[in-house]
């Protein structure tokens, strides 16, 4: 039987229950419709409010008997702290603060930070072009993307630019949210996670 991986959803538990009646989340495995199987173990996350326990939804398709975690679009694989939260540390660096502040903006610990910052800048020329990529799939009268005057400068204006443009035609969901989903979670992850293809 294969092993669990995960899915990105929204972040609303009763639509996620929903799109699960309704079948309309798709098994990544086979193409199937996935059914609610249980319940992932608690945890807790760090919320720019405080900590919030959350339980994600477990789902299983028959067929191919894969199994998938169901995150909410609020988190990144493998993080405690919320994509929000991660979103603003990368958009304060962007725009040439220092770790050391950017901790004391979010409230987190320097080196949780720092480390934020190693894995984007690592991942910052890749993310820049997967989501301007995306914003063009999104909106094809687009225009360009325009540099914004460093790698990890250039990565966060085209997640705003690709997340304006999949709100638009897909629905509202917060910037940093769109980063989670369209990166299967793994936009900080320190494997080479699969991001969806635009």
């Amino acid at each position: 039987m294969p092993g669990a991986s995960m899915l990105i959803v929204w972040s609303d538990p009763e639509r996620v229950e929903s799109d699960l009646v309704s079948g309309a989340v798709g098994c990544p495995s086979c193409g199937g419709v996935l059914g609610g199987w249980g319940f992932a173990r608690w945890r807790v996350l760090r919320c720019e409010a405080g900590p919030v326990a959350l339980r994600p939804r477990r789902s299983r398709w028959g067929s191919c008997r894969s199994t998938h975690v169901l995150l909410p679009d609020a988190v990144l694989a493998r993080r405690v702290d919320t994509v929000a939260v991660i979103g603003a540390a990368l958009t304060d660096a962007a725009a040439g603060v220092g770790h050391r502040r950017v901790a004391e903006r979010v409230g987190r610990p320097p080196s949780t930070v720092r480390g934020w910052l190693r894995r984007f800048r690592a991942v910052a020329a890749r993310a820049a072009v997967f989501f301007a990529a995306w914003a063009h799939r999104l909106d094809p009268m687009l225009g360009r993307v325009m540099p914004a005057g460093s790698l990890v400068a250039d990565a966060v204006e085209a997640i705003g630019v690709a997340a304006r443009a999949a709100s638009l035609r897909l629905g509202a969901r917060p910037p940093w949210s769109w980063a989670s989903a369209l990166t299967v979670g793994g936009l900080l992850a320190n494997t080479n996670t699969p991001w969806l293809a635009p």
